[in-house]
């Protein structure tokens, strides 16, 4: 049976050729393209394809607003992520448990085979963009072994959002995690860090170049 597709990008020649790419492959169907966030959504929820094929600087709803609609709603369209986006993004794809991962700079034999592997119920994850992702995390570290934060990977994902002004319930949604296990988070973050609320918050972070 053929895995049915959504592609999404927003590069026209790019969306093209990769559309080109999977109807020239019997394995494939691509039921509809879409340039933008909102189409993209759409298509999803028209078709419900097997895989959304997707980077996330999409236009009028962003890749990551498309996830979480995704998640809420319990789509069973599986999600792989294709993208040249900065590495801060792409440790953000990583955190948030998407289960497919392919930089642009791979092949269309590499990006077939991360989509079967999904498809097929497994992960598959960069392995060059998450070597780079690690050695960049390494190299934060060392620039500033003074200010090592006690926090876990995850407490400082949620640090960072509240930071940027981010609900409990958004920060949730973004992370695939429970409202309640973001407040739980945050609890914790405050414990350690010794800060009273956000604001403090906001504080320890920009002064420990934490942001």
């Amino acid at each position: 049976m053929s895995i049915e597709l959504v592609l999404a990008d927003p590069h026209p020649v790019l969306l093209e050729g990769l559309s080109q790419v999977f109807q020239a492959c019997p394995e494939f169907v691509v039921k509809a393209c879409a340039s933008t966030g909102d189409d993209a959504l759409a298509a999803v929820k028209k078709h419900e394809p097997d895989i959304l094929v997707m980077d996330v600087s999409l236009a009028n709803r962003s890749g990551w607003s498309v996830l979480e609609d995704m998640k809420q709603h319990h789509a069973r369209t599986r999600p792989v992520v294709f993208t040249d986006a900065p590495i801060d993004d792409v440790m953000r794809v990583i955190d948030s448990g998407v289960p497919g991962l392919v930089g642009k700079d791979k092949s269309r034999q590499e990006l077939a085979r991360c989509i079967q592997a999904v498809h097929a119920g497994h992960k598959w994850l960069d392995r060059d963009l998450t070597l780079k992702t690690m050695s960049v995390l390494m190299a934060q570290q060392k620039k500033k072994p003074a200010l090592v934060t006690p926090l876990t990977p995850r407490e400082l994902t949620v640090a960072r959002m509240v930071t940027e002004g981010l609900p409990n319930k958004k920060i949730a949604s973004q992370l695939f995690i429970s409202e309640g296990t973001a407040k739980l988070h945050l609890h914790h973050i405050y414990q350690k860090l010794q800060c009273p609320g956000r604001m403090s918050l906001q504080r320890y972070m920009q002064d420990n170049g934490l942001m």
